[in-house]
């Protein structure tokens, strides 16, 4: 039982591991994208989050159409956008769009490790 138990921690602590993982290149990729110049800092969701909700809030009120291009760029979802902006939208507009950025950027990140692993897993000599 306790094989069991050591077991399934280690695999609680390694999904743990792979979520921090992604989220730190989704800092990264979203520190590159915003072109802001910091060193990307370890973060949890939740603080990523509250990051780019502030970012988007200070462009929304500097640099709307950078705003507008990049989100463009990024492919984040019309429809988000939007309802983000729409009046009947419950929650800020900035954070609205800070949620739609990070699953965005969060599914870039997961895209291109599944397309990095299936590659790695090629073998371009097997002709059998």
């Amino acid at each position: 039982m306790d094989i069991l138990i050591h077991l399934y921690a280690l695999k609680l602590n390694f999904a743990n591991m792979q979520e921090l993982a992604v989220i730190h290149q989704t800092t990264q990729l979203f520190i590159q994208d915003f072109r802001i110049n910091m060193e990307p800092p370890q973060l949890e969701e939740a603080e990523l989050l509250d990051m780019i909700a502030e970012v988007v809030g200070q462009l929304m009120e500097r640099r709307f159409e950078f705003l507008l291009q990049t989100l463009y760029r990024l492919d984040v979802d019309e429809e988000k956008m939007r309802s983000a902006f729409a009046p009947s939208n419950p929650e800020p507009a900035n954070l609205s769009l800070a949620k739609a950025i990070l699953e965005r950027q969060k599914q870039k990140v997961l895209t291109r490790h599944q397309y990095k692993s299936k590659k790695q897993n090629i073998d371009w000599f097997d002709f059998d």
